[in-house]
């Protein structure tokens, strides 16, 4: 980094979140099939984050994942059009891949700190046997849990991931298209939230108002499951439809609020941009 000009963090006024979001919606309608197969790929990935090692495994990458779903933002905005295989070049990133697992360790392990700080040591009453039928997907285990339990981890884990979003989110593309290492790169990140907090606030709230459908979508789905035993249908298709939608609305936001307020480096965009001139058709 030391033969880079310093990165200069510019603030935006309120009315610059609105948009941001309006922007996003924008980069998704120019490629919408791709950008969807990508997004439905990467939630794909992430349904395994329940499985164990595996799932650590998962949740340790899930920074290079996003690295790669920015950057296919940054193809369709560049009027290229993403291929699947995108999702994965930051692994092949030698300068990069390091940084990002890290930044995901570190993300993980303040999520788990932050959950067990919570549930201070409630989960010791819940009998094992119902743990294991959870992580097979039985629905109906989650019945035989006292619901002031249940609601404490589901608020341990929200804001677990809250705390881990926040370091994440500009850090990520601060390590992949500006070459920042994992240290500089969230306080970076950290010190762009504080001076853009108005705007990014708007994108909270709007992204919080469309987001409502689909939580109410979920609740009804998941009712559906305890209720009738098998979940609906149409229900498990519009989310299917709908999630991984919304999903990319929150990237592309992400990536023109970072492309504003630290913007793109010429020198890390056209190293990738080289790497990526296979992953675009």
């Amino acid at each position: 980094m030391s033969d880079q000009e310093p990165t200069v963090i510019r603030k935006f006024p309120a009315a610059r979140g609105l948009a941001w979001v309006s922007g996003s919606w924008g980069l998704v309608k120019r490629q919408p099939l791709r950008l969807l197969l990508i997004s439905l790929f990467f939630q794909f990935l992430l349904s395994f984050s329940q499985m164990g090692a595996l799932g650590l495994v998962i949740i340790l990458c899930l920074p290079v994942l996003s690295a790669g779903l920015l950057h296919a933002f940054f193809l369709v905005e560049q009027g290229e059009k993403p291929m699947l295989a995108v999702l994965f070049m930051p692994f092949t990133v030698k300068q990069t891949i390091g940084s990002l697992l890290l930044l995901g360790g570190v993300a993980m392990v303040l999520a788990l700190v932050v959950v067990t700080l919570v549930m201070a040591g409630q989960m010791l009453d819940i009998d094992p046997e119902i743990i294991i039928r959870i992580e097979k997907g039985d629905l109906d285990a989650l019945q035989l849990i006292d619901p002031q339990l249940l609601e404490t981890a589901v608020l341990s884990m929200a804001l677990g991931a809250a705390i881990s979003g926040t370091i994440t989110y500009f850090s990520v593309p601060l390590i992949w298209f500006r070459k920042q290492k994992t240290g500089s790169a969230v306080i970076m990140g950290l010190k762009g939230l504080g001076r853009n907090w108005k705007p990014l606030l708007v994108i909270g709230l709007l992204l919080g108002i469309l987001a409502v459908p689909i939580v109410l979508l979920f609740g009804s789905f998941y009712l559906s499951a305890l209720s009738e035993g098998t979940a609906s249908t149409l229900l498990g298709f519009l989310l299917l439809m709908i999630g991984p939608m919304f999903q990319l609305l929150l990237f592309g936001t992400q990536y023109l609020a970072f492309r504003d307020i630290f913007g793109l480096d010429e020198a890390a965009t056209g190293s990738t941009s080289q790497s990526g001139d296979q992953l675009v058709a």
